[in-house]
């Protein structure tokens, strides 16, 4: 009976891999499929559901928006910190050096502390104007974004944030005026609320997608950019694409492009 079972798990969990692949063009990395699929399961039961039965539902359509977007939430990895890539954020100080207003383009964001920490780094180097859009594709990291509360970070100034109790804190308006967000799927043609950026950054979410989507992805990354604009990305997830419009500068930390047409 338990094998049976484990059968009736590991067939459920495979429907819920294609059925999001399909849908989404994401694909769930074989040592993440297990924390998936208990997490999946946890929904499913606060839903009064087994993986079988909400699989169902989902053949049928009768999963709704709000459905779907807890379900690639939990398909997505969504760990960051603020600071996370200091290569990163000195290189778009270096771009910025001498722009009176700089405008980034932070894909994949998850849920928020790439941008701030972008700002952060732009108003250290003494930018005090700025435009910074986050993206991503699960609604519930941009409504957390959006929010702008935080544990405390030893490297955010008091001018940025305000203290709240539980050593929490919350990113003054002004700085929310300047670091926007906004849900969405960078697969889809809806373009986002950012015209010509500066620098297109992402990293770690083209690891989510088969190579052809990853270069799709690339390419559409690169032509919001204009004749100068940046496009960084992690090690590792350029690899193999190439395309005329853009060239590569030489950095030994992360992937850097350059639209030079």
């Amino acid at each position: 009976m338990e094998n049976l079972d484990a059968e009736i798990g590991l067939s459920a969990l495979h429907e819920w891999l294609a059925s999001i692949e399909s849908r989404f063009s994401i694909e769930i990395d074989q040592c993440r499929q297990i924390a998936f699929e208990h997490a999946l399961t946890g929904y499913a039961e606060s839903l009064g559901e087994t993986l079988e039965t909400l699989a169902t539902r989902a053949k049928r359509g009768l999963l709704d928006s709000e459905h779907w977007s807890m379900i690639l939430h939990l398909a997505t990895n969504h760990e960051t910190r603020f600071f996370r890539s200091p290569a990163a954020l000195k290189q778009i100080g270096q771009i910025c050096q001498n722009l009176s207003h700089p405008k980034v383009l932070s894909v994949g964001c998850s849920t928020g502390e790439e941008p701030y920490s972008i700002a952060a780094a732009l108003y250290a180097a003494g930018h005090d104007t700025f435009e910074i859009l986050g993206t991503d594709i699960s609604a519930v990291c941009i409504k957390t974004a959006k929010l702008g509360i935080y544990k405390q970070h030893p490297n955010i100034s008091s001018l940025l944030a305000g203290l709240l109790p539980e050593q929490r804190m919350r990113f003054h308006p002004w700085v929310k005026g300047m670091v926007k967000f906004e849900q969405h799927n960078i697969l889809q043609d809806r373009p986002v609320q950012l015209l010509k950026p500066n620098v297109v950054i992402t990293q770690n979410m083209l690891i989510y997608y088969r190579e052809e989507t990853r270069y799709e992805i690339l390419n559409r990354l690169a032509s919001m950019l204009g004749v100068g604009g940046y496009l960084i990305t992690a090690p590792a997830e350029t690899l193999g694409w190439k395309t005329p419009a853009m060239t590569r500068v030489h950095h030994s930390q992360i992937n850097v492009f350059v639209r030079s047409s």
